[in-house]
């Protein structure tokens, strides 16, 4: 059974430049734990990554937002998860893995 996960951090009085910010700071950590990662599965080929792709993602759309509508939530998310998405694909061609079967 899953449950719905309510985010770790929550961002008082959010607005763009804040969420901006995160994103990018967000982002920057995220490229440099996967390149670690990489470095510490070398020569396992790819599973690793496609499983990391897999829960990340997963992980993401159970996100809960308190405090927005539904549907500012719900954009929120699909742009949210779009960003991790983009990452997660850049970093696999860098690695040099080939699309997820």
């Amino acid at each position: 059974m899953r449950h719905r996960k309510k985010p770790i951090v929550s961002i008082s009085g959010a607005n763009e430049q804040k969420l901006a910010a995160a994103l990018i700071a967000v982002q920057s950590a995220l490229w440099v734990a996967i390149e670690n990662l990489s470095k510490i599965q070398e020569g396992k080929g790819q599973k690793w990554f496609d499983d990391l792709e897999e829960v990340a993602l997963d992980e993401a759309r159970g996100i809960v937002t308190i405090g927005i509508s539904i549907d500012i939530e719900a954009e929120s998310l699909k742009f949210g998860i779009d960003v991790l998405k983009a990452i997660l694909y850049a970093k696999r061609i860098q690695l040099g893995f080939s699309a997820k079967a």
